[in-house]
This record gives C-alpha cells, sequence and structure tokens, in this order.
C-alpha cells in the first residue's frame, strides 16, 4: 500500500543544494528575508520538508562542506562568491552549536562541536 504522503527526495544535486541552502542563510542574516520565507524559498527550490533550520543543519555538515569546497577559486552566483558560501557554512555552524539556552548544540556537526570546544591556544584547562 503506498503512503498517503509520499516522501520527495530533491533531484538537486549536493552542490546545488548547498548553494541555494547558503545564498539563503546569507540572505537571513543580512536580513533580506525572514526565516518563514527562507522556508519557502528552500522548499520551492530543493524540496519539501527543508526549513531554514534544516538548511543550517545541513550546511554544517560534511556533504555541503565538500561540495562548497569543491566550486571553483573564482565561481560568482547571484552577486555572491565562493567565500561567500564558506562563510554561511561557518555562520551556520556557529549558530547550530549555540543557540540554545541549554547549552545542547541542535545538530552533531562535526564543525560544530568544534566552535564550541575552547581555542587551544592560551586557553588552560
Amino acid at each position: 500500500m503506498r503512503s498517503l504522503f509520499p516522501k520527495r527526495k530533491s533531484q538537486r544535486t549536493e552542490q546545488a543544494k548547498a548553494i541555494v541552502a547558503a545564498q539563503v542563510v546569507l540572505d537571513v542574516g543580512e536580513e533580506r528575508l525572514d526565516t518563514a520565507a527562507a522556508g519557502l524559498r528552500l522548499r520551492k527550490a530543493i524540496g519539501l520538508q527543508w526549513t531554514f533550520l534544516s538548511a543550517l543543519q545541513y550546511l554544517s555538515g560534511k556533504s555541503a562542506i565538500a561540495a562548497i569546497t569543491a566550486l571553483p577559486a573564482d565561481w560568482e552566483e547571484g552577486g555572491r562568491t565562493r567565500n561567500d558560501l564558506l562563510g554561511a557554512i561557518l555562520m551556520a555552524a556557529d549558530i547550530v552549536a549555540n543557540l540554545r539556552s541549554d547549552g545542547k548544540p541542535l545538530c552533531a556537526s562535526e564543525l560544530a562541536r568544534h566552535l564550541r570546544e575552547p581555542a587551544d591556544v592560551g586557553v588552560q584547562r
């Protein structure tokens, strides 16, 4: 029997999803979009079940990081450069690592975990 609520997988590549997610995170950070509009844009561009929070979690993960670092150094789209997208990854990882007041990260991202650890430079434990 078929499910009444079928899941549709995105037909986009990992790189395309990472680019869209990074651009949306940057637009929210620059207050060009609110989180509700960001969710709508993500669902239209990538597929069902995408929200601003899922974009943050996705960007801080290994597949998005690999996809964006694989872009050519001179890549540019819509006024955004590869370095801008790398900045969105850092922004997303910082948010998922530090947003909750109870100190628990929003995802198990390796990058987010590293951002929560105190820097080794000059820090005594």
